[in-house]
């Protein structure tokens, strides 16, 4: 190490220190936890299994009523799945910390103090020093959302279908156990290099990238895009008032009635007690088949992929943009 990549990391290098010891302790409690679950499942014989099914690996699953307080699968569905999904929760925030701590002040401070002129009088061109710091910050972040997203992302995919009743596509999860949680990360770091690289100021740079991180995060989580993105699979029915059978863990999105004509239909359309009166309302509108619109399991990969790729697209705008800023700055 040496020349302006030795000057970039004695520079940050306590805030480096800093995020790889978090991560490090963060890592190690997911273990711990997942750890705890694990011997938990093998000490009554539940492993892999569906606590939902009653049966597993072709026997009866071992006090098998989850509603009775105190049997195993109770304690398993309330202490260990609560855990994993607190855990779910906080993993998704941990882009807003980077951005705000190592992306904002990441130029804001230079150009705040005046220490940027140092580096450039160095024959170091403004450019080559963006890009230096920026791709310095790239790569802490990337070391520590992978270690993050794949801690994590063992536990969850390794017993979420164990509890049964677990949503794959639910926010919490979706932005912290795959691609997508690293495509984040790397993007938020470069929105807060960008905004300091802007406002020039550390603390009001790191306010608004709080303040902006927040907001995409809050809208990734409400819209949730992912499911915009990836085409429905369609379940149909035998008949029109016939039941739609879904496979197991799918996550339906609606759910009506079909016309001949291709019209979709609320299922709320023929609601009613009375079978007779539900045919002849079926009959008058024209519906020919009951439908479910879903994502099945296996779309959880392809999602990922999809939105990770928007991210990495935006990140690398805004790379682009910082370089081209800078640019225009010092000509």
């Amino acid at each position: 190490m040496k020349g302006l990549t030795w000057v970039v990391w004695r520079q940050h290098r306590l805030v480096a220190w800093t995020m790889l010891a978090f991560t490090v302790a963060a890592a190690c409690y997911l273990g711990y936890r997942f750890h705890q679950q694990h011997a938990f499942q093998q000490d009554n014989g539940i492993v892999d299994c569906d606590i939902l099914l009653p049966t597993c690996h072709g026997k009866p699953v071992p006090d098998a009523n989850v509603h009775q307080t105190g049997s195993v699968t109770h304690t398993f569905a309330t202490t260990y799945r609560e855990v994993l999904l607190d855990a779910g929760s906080a993993v998704p925030y941990v882009p807003v910390l980077i951005a705000v701590f190592i992306g904002a002040p990441l130029f804001a401070r230079d150009l705040e103090s005046g220490t940027y002129r140092l580096a450039i009088t160095q024959s170091v061109s403004p450019r080559r020093w963006l890009a230096a710091k920026l791709t310095f910050a790239l790569a802490l972040t990337l070391c520590v959302s992978l270690v993050m997203t794949a801690a994590y992302g063992w536990w969850w995919h390794s017993t979420w279908r164990d509890f049964g009743d677990l949503a794959w596509e639910s926010p919490a999860t979706f932005y912290g156990t795959g691609p997508v949680a690293v495509a984040i990360a790397l993007l938020g770091v470069v929105l807060g290099a960008t905004v300091g690289l802007i406002v020039r100021r550390t603390l009001p740079a790191m306010v608004i990238t709080l303040g902006a991180c927040y907001g995409v995060l809050s809208l990734l989580l409400e819209w949730r895009p992912a499911e915009h993105l990836w085409p429905l699979s369609t379940a149909r029915a035998a008949a029109p008032n016939a039941n739609v059978e879904l496979p197991r863990y799918a996550e339906y999105h609606f759910e009506g009635y079909q016309t001949s004509s291709g019209e979709k239909l609320s299922h709320m359309l023929c609601d009613g007690a009375n079978p007779d009166r539900v045919s002849r309302c079926l009959e008058r509108h024209d519906v020919v088949s009951h439908i479910i619109e879903y994502h099945p399991a296996s779309a959880y990969w392809p999602m990922q992929w999809v939105l990770a790729g928007i991210c990495l697209a935006l990140a690398v705008a805004l790379f682009a943009g910082c370089l081209w800023w800078v640019g225009r700055r010092t000509a």
